[in-house]
């Protein structure tokens, strides 16, 4: 995929990788910027099928910018093993076309799945839990000759625990098992535990500890993720219903503020790359866990600004829009400390023979805190009887309790992330 493309076009050792992270980062929030506005205008002026249209549009030019400049990839978009592409399956059909065709198919069948949240949210969550305990149980072994039936058997063990436990947490498969479903959280989390360090007594190598500890960041990422894409969700309702949005006389549609994060991180991306060389020249640059810890403390602050700012309510009870363009920013540093960093971290921590499968799972969990940011979103949802009645005061006070609980989730998570970083950095053999 592109991002490890990106990740290829630098050396290991080359500590301009995660400034490169950011500019490319930064590429992507152009169009983010100019979409969301764009995308944002048609659908509350015209209907949302024209605002996804666009979208659908942009992805062609996209794809046909990607195609005119893949040949300055220096080869490392092209195919491996073109050859493979070519092979006939069954005799009838080229893998490649196979592909193609599998794919399109295959848009039928995640359609069918998104009508049903709770059936989304359990795929992701299995599929998580697959990829990460497949990942650390190949890097115990990937070059080691040594007998693997006793970590094998803890690592299908554990697989086992968690895939259970995400089927019991079905509430529409199994009702009334929230008890059964505890203990087998808690039955997953020991046999995890275990095999961790099982394979750090028996198995432990550099590829293993920077696969722990690159699996702990990608953990740490729903969080983030869940707090940052509220952004999509309850804080454009929040911006809707309790923000004073006129300027001048002129009203800003609420979806418009989402493009404020896409319009900070071009404003500050390369100031935050040419931060990173500098300080790594001053042998200062945080270590990759910190920098998550920074990132996701900045999430939380973002909500502490909304927090404050609903204390200041103007006569008719709405907030002034300074203190959502203040969270924006903070969400967009915490984001540029984080995501890029991340990317960038998975390309370095990962095995190379693997580092397409951890970069779907560096982005398997982004996809699951978007349905966890959703979950989240809903405990501060107004229904359509009661959005007509409720007050801008009722409704703020309503989001002020949801956005503190997240200020203080936030601020607890990334200060856990910065304690536990030594322990993550030894991991890590050495890659900062």
């Amino acid at each position: 995929n592109i991002s490890t493309v990106v990740g290829k076009l630098y050396s290991p050792e080359d500590h301009r990788r995660d400034s490169g992270f950011t500019i490319f980062y930064m590429g992507i929030n152009i169009g983010s910027f100019a979409a969301t506005l764009l995308c944002g205008w048609l659908g509350e002026t015209y209907g949302w099928s024209y605002g996804f249209g666009a979208a659908g549009i942009g992805m062609i030019i996209g794809l046909i910018t990607f195609l005119y400049g893949q040949k300055h990839l220096h080869g490392h978009a092209e195919p491996s093993d073109p050859g493979v592409l070519q092979e006939k399956i069954l005799g009838i059909i080229k893998r490649e076309h196979f592909i193609y065709l599998a794919a399109i198919l295959f848009t039928g069948v995640i359609w069918l799945l998104v009508q049903d949240e709770p059936i989304v949210h359990a795929t992701q969550n299995a599929m998580l839990v697959v990829a990460i305990v497949g990942i650390v149980l190949y890097s115990m072994f990937h070059d080691s000759d040594t007998p693997a039936l006793v970590g094998k058997i803890i690592g299908v063990t554990t697989m086992i625990l968690g895939l259970t436990a995400v089927l019991f947490n079905n509430t529409q498969l199994f009702v009334d098992m929230a008890e059964m479903n505890e203990y087998l959280i808690y039955a997953t989390l020991i046999s995890l535990v275990i095999f961790i360090v099982y394979g750090f007594k028996v198995h432990n190598s550099p590829e293993y500890g920077r696969t722990v500890a690159l699996m702990v960041l990608i953990l740490s990422t729903v969080v983030f993720w869940a707090l940052f894409e509220q952004s999509a969700g309850s804080m454009t309702l929040y911006a809707d219903r309790v923000l004073d949005r006129e300027i001048m006389g002129t009203e800003i549609k609420a979806s418009m503020f989402g493009s404020l994060n896409a319009g900070f991180i071009m404003l500050l991306a390369i100031p935050f790359s040419l931060l990173w060389v500098w300080l790594d020249k001053k042998k200062l640059e945080p270590s990759t866990p910190v920098k998550f810890g920074l990132g996701i403390i900045q999430a939380g602050l973002g909500f502490g600004a909304l927090v404050l700012g609903a204390q200041f309510p103007d006569e008719a009870g709405k907030v002034a829009m300074i203190w959502l363009v203040l969270a924006y920013l903070l969400n967009t540093t915490g984001e540029l400390c984080l995501s890029p960093v991340g990317l960038s971290a998975v390309t370095r921590l990962s095995i190379p023979r693997v580092v397409g499968v951890s970069m779907g799972t560096w982005f398997l969990a982004t996809a699951l805190s978007e349905t966890v940011a959703t979950r989240i979103g809903k405990m501060a949802a107004v229904g359509p009887t009661a959005g007509e009645t409720a007050t801008a005061a009722e409704m703020l006070a309503n989001y002020t309790e949801l956005y503190q609980f997240l200020m203080w989730l936030g601020l607890g998570v990334g200060i856990f992330m910065i304690i536990i970083s030594p322990l993550l950095r030894k991991a890590m053999h050495g890659v900062h």
